[in-house]
């Protein structure tokens, strides 16, 4: 398997300053009551593979995503090839890759495009991203499948096409955030080769990981870390001879002589067992001569009737110190305590970012990395057939069901000369982004599950990129969608009277203001936990808006205090100003449809990015 070799760094990723390629001082977090980590020092030397073991809830992942920039430490000091995490989170980026607990590929995208993806967000030119994208699926024993969906992938699949995107320029020092959880041995055997081929070429890899074994194989250095500090730290040897002496490993016919068994090898001076998963099986310190203890211990058990299936004496091992250490095996998912708070006199202050003006390269490479995102999210509007299929036959529905059911009761209500289909098709038109809305905070919930949010913001690219790739792909969404609308309205009768011109402003004033409102639920999804969530809290909001408005019946049919907050409605006001435009070319309402348009948009967008920032 080879390496991707280099490209694309800036000036800042070149140089080195010298040091252990990862320092962390006093580093200390806080989630709400939760002290995920309390005051960890770590030190990892360029070009190692460091081991970082730990229970689950023992601070690992938190680490991890301090040191990958995803969240700010509440006090202490971490730096990365000499650039400090909180300070100079850019340089950061330019130097690390991630690969988290989760593959986080995109599912809808074959294993090619998502390499390619992620290359142009990398800066690679198409021709470079298409070209390492080649490579790494050969190297990765993925090419077959190359241009299959990854959501068709196995597990092992997914991880390498993760890693792959990981390493489409050889990042200086990758986190692999339990890589092999999960894994079939054949799986684990490629991704352990290509660590080992990575430490060769000269990154530096800091696992973690909950199988001692593969901290055994891989880990030059391995540090032990439970409740939120690190308790040991040394080679695998080092951390075993602290251990000391042999253990002594009884597998019991019947569990129910395990208490009797442990009496009865306590006896003869063994230690207190260990914990362990299986209940016929007894594993204890054999501190004295091991032969010898190994006779005494099978006489004891022969005189107490303690029938055995298998007796042996074994050196130790990460697992008894792990045990030895936490009290736990790696896996214990229960109840942890939570340690005191880290004392605040010694906290160090986390300065903030200091704001730069961007570069012409910059601003370039942000509409890149923009337009990148765009057409991901777009790709996924076409590849969805359910969600395709719901933004296009529920209007449909709406507009035969209200022109051929309700048209006749309306039509009364009208003012003269106007046709029920008339007024019902820019209000449509409304109804439609107004409800697609709702799919922006379901989209970016999703990659907030599936940890694809979590890549992109570990990568140098734009921060910006991924809050304005999904809110224009759903912007070009909605004009495809009312494009549809106007094809199903020219069938059933519905002319645009105001001219070209007030065809063009009517799509516009509805387009538009479907935009400001993908900024409202992309704040949704960014709030709220979960897809399932952001879409209840989407209907909430929508339905009534859409339903006490002027959408599908003039205001007048409406009772007398519901058409008083309908009146100002954003909803009521866009679609007259849609309806104004499309009947008669002239901008009736358009001043107050705009003026709610461009409100949303100075609120919502500030609020998009600052809570993107914040995500912890």
């Amino acid at each position: 398997m080879t390496v991707v070799s280099p490209a694309h760094r800036s000036e800042s990723a070149e140089l080195g300053r010298g040091g252990p390629a990862i320092r962390v001082e006093g580093v200390a977090k806080r989630f709400g009551e939760t002290q995920a980590l309390a005051g960890v020092d770590l030190e990892v030397p360029e070009g190692a593979v460091f081991g970082l073991l730990g229970p689950n809830g023992a601070g690992k992942t938190t680490l991890v995503r301090i040191l990958s920039t995803l969240v700010p430490p509440d006090s202490g000091r971490a730096e990365i090839l000499g650039h400090d995490v909180a300070q100079e989170p850019a340089a950061v980026r330019e130097q690390i890759a991630l690969t988290g607990q989760f593959a986080a590929v995109d599912e809808l995208l074959t294993g090619r495009e998502n390499l390619e993806m992620f290359g142009r967000l990398f800066d690679l030119s198409r021709e470079e991203a298409a070209e390492r994208a080649d490579r790494l699926l050969r190297d990765f024993d993925l090419a077959d499948a190359a241009d299959r969906p990854a959501r068709t992938y196995s597990g092992g699949m997914r991880r390498r096409l993760d890693l792959c995107s990981s390493l489409l320029t050889q990042p200086r020092i990758l986190f692999l955030d339990e890589p092999t959880t999960g894994l079939d041995p054949r799986s684990r055997n490629q991704i352990w080769a290509a660590i080992r081929d990575l430490q060769r070429g000269g990154t530096t890899l800091l696992l973690t990981t909950q199988y001692l074994e593969e901290a055994d194989h891989l880990a030059e250095r391995i540090a032990v870390i439970d409740h939120g500090r690190v308790i040991a730290a040394g080679t695998g040897n080092e951390l075993k001879e602290r251990v000391g002496g042999q253990i002594l490993e009884v597998e019991l016919a019947d569990v129910a002589q395990r208490e009797l068994a442990q009496e009865a090898l306590t006896r003869v001076g063994c230690g207190d067992p260990e914990p362990d998963e299986r209940p016929d099986r007894l594993t204890m310190p054999a501190p004295r001569d091991g032969l010898e203890l190994v006779e005494d211990a099978a006489t004891e058990l022969r005189r107490e009737g303690i029938r055995v299936g298998e007796i042996a004496l074994r050196g130790p091992t990460l697992d008894d110190v792990f045990l030895q250490l936490t009290g736990a095996p790696p896996g214990d998912d229960g109840d942890r305590p939570t340690p005191a708070a880290v004392d605040g006199a010694g906290a160090l202050h986390v300065p903030r970012p200091q704001f730069r003006v961007p570069s012409l390269a910059g601003i370039r490479s942000s509409v890149t990395d923009a337009v990148v995102v765009t057409v991901r999210n777009l790709r996924h509007f076409i590849r969805e057939p359910g969600l395709l299929l719901f933004s296009t036959i529920q209007p449909v529905m709406f507009v035969l069901l209200f022109v051929y059911v309700f048209g006749g009761a309306i039509q009364g209500s009208l003012p003269a000369g106007v046709s029920y289909v008339d007024f019902l098709l820019p209000g449509i038109f409304v109804q439609s982004v107004v409800f697609r809305a709702t799919q922006t905070s379901v989209g970016l919930s999703q990659d907030l599950q599936r940890g694809v949010i979590d890549r992109f913001r570990s990568m140098p690219m734009a921060r910006s990129a991924v809050l304005i790739g999904r809110t224009a792909a759903d912007l070009v969404r909605n004009i495809l969608i009312i494009l549809l609308m106007i094809v199903v309205g020219y069938i059933v009768g519905f002319r645009f009277d105001g001219g070209l011109g007030g065809a063009l402003g009517c799509i516009a004033v509805v387009a538009l203001f479907g935009f400001a409102l993908s900024w409202i639920f992309a704040f949704v999804a960014l709030t709220v936990r979960g897809a399932e969530a952001a879409q209840s809290a989407g209907f909430v909001v929508t339905f009534p808006l859409v339903f006490a408005s002027s959408i599908f019946v003039p205001l007048s049919t409406l009772p007398s205090w519901l058409e008083a907050i309908a009146k100002v409605s954003p909803v009521t006001l866009t679609a007259n100003a849609a309806r104004s435009l499309a009947l008669t070319g002239t901008p009736a309402s358009l001043g107050g449809a705009l003026a709610w348009t461009f409100g949303l948009l100075a609120v919502f967008v500030p609020l998009c990015v600052w809570r993107y920032r914040r995500m912890s």
